[in-house]
């Protein structure tokens, strides 16, 4: 009985002494933590606004405190008390920021030192704790100071005279063993990089405006003369922002050329569409001067800028951006990408002649052709008995009547069958199709909408793909095979003179409007997106 009440004991004192060790430990480790601000510059001067290189950054609170001086699961070392600091830009321009954490044992090979595998890491906006944390060995490690290098926990930016406050907070991993963690310290110190660099145009983006729900409803109402909006909506990457409405800051020159900015894509993308093809080759593509009815289109050979979708419209095959075995009685071989259409085989043609130079900009986004059908609206009704096939946008954005059921939406449905026969891309198989040769494609009907279109309307459209497109133009959806007691392959396509998206025959003769996405990475050399200063890009 002594026996067994001598190892209880024993157990009491050894769980005692570790936390007791521990707790020392922490605060030694503690001690050695500071802030530093190291700055540098890596791109020329090629700006005057870019020569300034003063942050400054301010401690809210006198040190990292840990509140259980041992190892804590997540939950309990989320709760700690955060260390607050604030970053300042004083300069003029922009500056690209990377808060790292330098591990001052990291390359010791010493048994005493607690491992960087062992330190869980949360940085959080100031009071908006995101319950995220890392391993710190885990984070990608870049040069600091020195010959030094540290883990980079977070990666943003500073526009002028911006300020940022972050809260940090550093524990011991919840899986630390008492091997890996008994009678061993560990220490650190936190290093602000700032560098010099241009804004990349999402960001510069979401800087220049605040995210608004729209003022009317997309799909089921056209936008407002006065709404003009940043909005979100799901996409298949994730949360997409989206310009409506009569928007007057979302231009950008490109390749040479004016476009304006449909959204921001889940993964970073930056969706455009031709706004001026200059004609002129000016060196301000935007300016007034350049505009004209047709100015948004592309001129693929010989100034054409009309096109088929495709030549023949007898078989719902001919809906595809691509399509299969023409006289087909299954779905899958009807709509297969095997043949190039009309529409695709132009801008091709367009893109080798204008784009191909700016190939490695461009991003290779899903461009959606929804082949996928259904056969009851939305509303329960039945489509229409001289349609044989319809396609899903056309449930999206009628639904049997679309102030109740119009429902417009960024994300590309997987086919008939599972597959991906719709997701066009050009290297990305897996949120793709492949199929594609070249990364351009046309705006989705229901990209349209969003912009402040709806279907089968006749009004004074207020959105800012209405100026310099004043004549039908190609969407990429299709909408029927059948309508209006003909058996012909239907695509929505855009009438700007007088407000309506609807959805007529394949080989009609309508305005082709190219859409590409930039790179995330791509970065604004100046401008701030308006007509008279738009942004112009690396």
């Amino acid at each position: 009985m002594n026996r067994e009440v001598n190892i209880s004991n024993n157990k009491k004192r050894l769980k005692l002494y570790y936390g007791l060790l521990i707790t020392v430990i922490c605060v030694i480790g503690v001690s050695f933590a500071w802030f530093r601000l190291y700055l540098s510059q890596s791109e020329d001067n090629i700006m005057a606004t870019k020569t300034c290189f003063s942050t400054t950054l301010t401690e809210d609170t006198s040190e990292i405190k840990l509140t259980d001086a041992f190892p804590v699961k997540d939950t309990e070392g989320l709760k700690q008390d955060a260390f607050t600091f604030t970053l300042k830009n004083n300069c003029s321009g922009y500056v690209k920021t990377y808060i790292t954490i330098n591990s001052k044992y990291r390359l010791n090979n010493d048994t005493n030192y607690l491992k960087d595998e062992n330190i869980k890491v949360n940085i959080s906006s100031n009071d908006k704790l995101d319950n995220s944390s890392v391993i710190l060995s885990s984070q990608k490690l870049i040069d600091i100071d020195n010959d030094e290098q540290g883990y980079l926990i977070i990666e943003t930016g500073l526009n002028s005279n911006e300020e940022k406050s972050y809260d940090l907070r550093v524990w011991m991993d919840g899986d630390t063993t008492i091997e890996q963690g008994l009678n061993k310290s560990w220490a650190g110190k936190v290093v602000v990089v700032t560098t010099a660099s241009y804004q990349p145009l999402g960001e510069a983006i979401l800087a220049n405006n605040t995210i608004s729900e729209p003022l009317t409803v997309p799909g089921k109402a056209v936008s407002l003369e006065n709404e003009a909006v940043l909005a979100t909506a799901e996409d298949d990457y994730g949360t997409s922002y989206y310009f409506r409405g009569n928007v007057q800051n979302n231009y950008v020159e490109f390749a040479n050329m004016c476009w304006r900015i449909v959204r921001i894509t889940g993964d970073g993308s930056i969706k455009l569409v031709l706004y001026n093809y200059n004609a002129n080759a000016s060196s301000s593509p935007c300016n007034d001067e350049q505009s004209s009815d047709t100015a948004a289109f592309a001129r693929y050979e010989e100034g054409q800028y009309t096109s088929n979708f495709n030549s023949a419209v007898d078989d719902s095959a001919y809906v595809g951006f691509m399509y299969g075995t023409v006289g087909s009685s299954d779905w899958t071989s009807s709509h297969a990408n095997k043949n190039k259409s009309v529409i695709l085989l132009n801008l091709e043609s367009w893109y080798k002649k204008d784009l191909i130079s700016y190939e490695d900009k461009l991003s290779d986004v899903i461009w959606c052709n929804d082949k996928g059908t259904f056969s009851v609206f939305s509303n329960g009704a039945l489509c229409s008995s001289d349609t044989d096939v319809c396609f899903n946008s056309y449930n999206r954005l009628y639904g049997g009547n679309r102030e109740l059921y119009a429902v417009p939406n960024f994300i590309c449905p997987n086919d008939n069958n599972g597959g991906k026969i719709s997701k066009f891309t050009v290297d990305d198989t897996i949120n793709g199709n492949g199929d594609l040769t070249y990364k351009i494609g046309l705006l989705t009907a229901d990209e349209v909408a969003f912009a402040g279109f709806r279907a089968f309307d006749n009004y004074e459209a207020n959105n800012y793909l209405v100026a310099n497109a004043n004549y039908w133009w190609w969407t990429m959806s299709p909408r029927v095979f059948g309508g209006d007691n003909e058996k012909r392959a239907r695509v929505w396509d855009v009438s700007s003179n007088d407000g309506r998206l609807l959805g007529n025959p394949v080989n009609g003769s309508y305005g082709l409007r190219p859409s590409i996405a930039l790179v995330p990475e791509i970065k604004v050399l100046k401008g701030t997106g308006t007509f008279d200063d738009p942004y112009i890009v690396n």
